[in-house]
């Protein structure tokens, strides 16, 4: 075989087995590498993915939990403090101003009463005392200046002790005779 014909079929099996091999490598490359890529990217996707999901998951879990419960403790604990403090305020207003009104009513009716109470005793006592004390006195005066006049009468006029003795003698015994100008 010449050598001609060597170097033609080298050169043919050189241009076939590189287009062959290429075309080979570039089909099973890619085939290969499409599958290999496609497992090895979704296995190592997906495993970092879920460990990255669920560490932030986890971290961000855990911030918001505590951002949360903080910001609602405080937010509640004001809200709470101020709804307490305007009960209490109301309550306490509202009892001492019963307690206000409960003390001046009854030192108001207090004070009436006793003056109602003073004022009908002493016009009572005074009634009672002004008819009884008038009879009394009025008795006892003109007890006195009958009395009195008679025992005159006689040193000065001894007619009239006559008459004056006939006077008191009527009124020795006719004692009936004193109701009449002496209330009883």
């Amino acid at each position: 075989m010449p050598i001609a014909q060597i170097n033609l079929y080298k050169a043919l099996y050189e241009a076939l087995c590189t287009k062959l091999y290429t075309k080979l490598y570039i089909r099973l490359y890619m085939r290969l590498y499409t599958r290999l890529y496609t497992r090895l990217y979704t296995r190592l996707y997906t495993k970092l993915c879920v460990a990255l999901h669920e560490a932030l998951h986890e971290a961000l879990h855990e911030a918001l939990h505590e951002a949360l419960h903080e910001a609602l403790h405080e937010a509640l604990h004001e809200a709470l403090h101020k709804a307490l403090h305007k009960a209490l305020h109301e309550a306490l207003h509202e009892a001492l101003h019963i307690e206000a009104l409960h003390e001046a009513l009854h030192e108001a009716l207090h004070e009436a009463l006793h003056e109602a109470l003073h004022e009908a005793l002493h016009e009572a006592l005074h009634e009672a005392l002004r008819t009884e004390a008038l009879h009394e006195a009025l008795h006892e005066a003109l007890y006195e200046a009958l009395h009195e006049a008679l025992h005159r009468v006689p040193a000065i006029f001894p007619i009239a002790s006559t008459r004056a003795s006939a006077l008191c003698s009527h009124l020795i015994f006719y004692p009936f005779f004193l109701p009449y100008i002496l209330p009883t």
